[in-house]
């Protein structure tokens, strides 16, 4: 599959509003899977409406810009400004569910969730720049609805990212004073508290809008969250850190041998109460697996090499490089819907809109 490009330009609703006009469909779509996910969980149609609803002032309060790129995207996709909100809130709502999911701990409970992160420092790149990437393994009904956006804006930095049709917040990006992000989902005991926080795709934003790394730090770990998340973060003037975060606590992973993997469990963070693992159970040898298979790529890597780690099919089809399970029912499906190397010197991402095994990466540049 080949990837839509859109050059956003103008206000936040103007970007908005292109966003909705380019994805109507994939828009629709993706809420239509999102609402068959939350039912599939437990969470009924009426109730997640209500809550994104809920939720729609308290956007506008948080943050009026990315509220008002939602208002934009609803215009320009002509539909109500609450399923909009749906998308942009789906982190607290799926996660909420997961965190059910896990706590029941059936034992025919099928994975839900993939990501499989990495950073490099510039002493084991062969361009000798600060590169990361990731699989972005998530909803099988969603491949084929992402798009980069390369946003141009006044008084922000520009910023080059994958973007979830219908949703503000960029999950895979870097911006033009090379500060780039990918980040993985995670579940603790303790999420659900700490109602009304900032929402996850709204930090993933607040990174993208900092011009220094320090900026983009204080995005993630200044004030409670909801719920639990990864953010694996990079700066071209040669730093990395990981940090894993839960409503009240947060911890740093910094690499090794200019190296650091993450995937769906805390690592960092002792007496969590990690749970992903409980549901998601590759995620306890994807991180360090990938950490080996990059090592094997020598003291510099290339990007062949690292395709070539992202395409791991150990444990089949739920490894590294995910397919679709026959045995899990469509609403819980789950496949590498987008593969992403960023490289943050060249402001460039490499982006396969499906798993890498078998997808062709495509280039963009800021």
């Amino acid at each position: 599959m080949s990837i839509a490009i859109l050059d956003a330009r103008g206000s936040a609703h103007e970007r908005g509003r292109q966003h909705g006009v380019l994805m109507a469909a994939a828009i629709a779509a993706n809420v239509e899977t999102y609402l068959d996910r939350f039912a599939a969980g437990g969470l009924d149609r009426a109730t997640a409406l209500a809550a994104a609803e809920g939720w729609i002032p308290r956007l506008a309060r948080l943050s009026p810009a990315y509220h008002e790129e939602m208002v934009g995207i609803a215009a320009g996709a002509d539909l109500p400004l609450r399923v909009v909100s749906l998308l942009n809130v789906r982190y607290e709502l799926t996660y909420g569910v997961f965190g059910a999911e896990a706590r029941a701990r059936t034992t025919a409970m099928p994975e839900p969730d993939g990501c499989t992160a990495f950073g490099l420092l510039p002493e084991r790149t062969d361009s000798g720049h600060v590169v990361l990437g990731q699989n972005w393994d998530w909803l099988e009904r969603l491949r084929g609805r992402s798009f980069v956006m390369r946003a141009r804006r006044e008084g922000l930095p520009d910023f080059l990212a994958v973007m979830e049709a219908g949703i503000v917040g960029a999950k895979m990006a870097v911006n033009e004073h090379g500060i780039g992000l990918c980040v993985n989902g995670l579940v603790s005991a303790r999420d659900g508290a700490n109602d009304g926080a900032r929402p996850f795709h709204v930090r993933c934003r607040d990174i993208i809008d900092a011009r220094r790394y320090d900026q983009a730090l204080l995005a993630i770990v200044s004030g409670a969250r909801m719920g639990s998340a990864n953010f694996l973060v990079g700066t071209a003037e040669g730093e990395i850190i990981d940090i894993e975060t839960a409503p009240d606590d947060h911890a740093c992973l910094y690499p090794v041998d200019g190296v650091v993997t993450h995937a769906n469990h805390f690592e960092a963070l002792p007496g969590i109460g990690s749970r992903m693992e409980t549901i998601s159970a590759s995620t306890l040898f994807r991180s360090n697996r990938l950490r080996r298979l990059l090592a094997q790529g020598g003291p510099r890597l290339g990007h062949d090499h690292l395709r070539a780690c992202l395409g791991d099919h150990v444990s089949h089809p739920l490894g590294i490089c995910r397919h679709p399970d026959p045995d899990v029912i469509d609403a819980k499906r789950t496949v590498t819907a987008i593969a992403v190397l960023i490289d943050l010197d060249d402001r460039r991402l490499w982006v396969a809109d499906g798993p890498p095994c078998e997808t062709p990466f495509a280039s963009f540049t800021l």
